[in-house]
């Protein structure tokens, strides 16, 4: 019987914030109405957005993977459609390796030109919660979160990408010697996934 994976507990938590923290930004930021108009700002017109269009297949995904996914096997479910990118490896069937019990996922999904970023304060109030200080995240107007449960040993983490043009989410970790994808490695790996255009 597989152990559970708690990367799923910690992306079914990141989501939940996430969704929390877009709605209270939603409600409790005065928006314009009718008789006073909002124009946008020349910078925020001036963003450049993002695409992730060159990713055809998630055997793409792997290949920028790769250091991360050593000993998984590839989820049945992926898929690369025109609705975003949906790529996940996970322990095998019968897999008794402790250092195998665990998950890698990449989720990449399109934003409307005009989505406002979402608002990691809940995030980053949290346990376990961070805000990823990335001079390339913040020199596109976006913004980069993650929300850790476990050790510095062994733990889940599931890190947020949100730029213009796409928003991103990864889900790893750190276990045992292999590499950690944890935030900043996150980051590096959606920057590599994505373009401008």
């Amino acid at each position: 019987m597989r152990r559970p994976v708690p990367l799923s507990v910690t992306a079914a938590a990141l989501m939940l914030l996430t969704g929390c923290g877009a709605a209270a930004g939603a409600g409790g930021t005065p928006t314009a109405d009718a008789t006073s108009p909002a124009d946008p700002s020349p910078s925020d017109s001036a963003q450049p957005q993002f695409s992730f269009a060159q990713v055809s297949s998630c055997a793409e995904v792997e290949a920028a993977v790769q250091p991360y996914i050593e000993g998984l096997v590839p989820n049945e479910a992926n898929v690369v459609d025109e609705w975003g990118v949906s790529c996940s490896w996970e322990t095998a069937d019968g897999e008794l390796d402790p250092a195998n019990i665990r998950a890698v996922s990449v989720q990449l999904a399109p934003v409307e030109p005009d989505a406002e970023a979402p608002d990691p304060s809940l995030v980053a109030q949290s346990d376990g919660g961070t805000v990823i200080d990335s001079d390339w995240v913040s020199a596109h107007g976006g913004v980069a979160f993650s929300l850790t449960l476990g050790t510095a040993v062994a733990g889940a983490t599931a890190t947020t990408v949100w730029v213009p043009g796409v928003e991103a989410t990864v889900g790893g970790g750190t276990w045992d010697g292999y590499p950690a994808l944890d935030g900043p490695a996150a980051v590096d790996l959606v920057r590599g996934l994505i373009s401008e255009g």
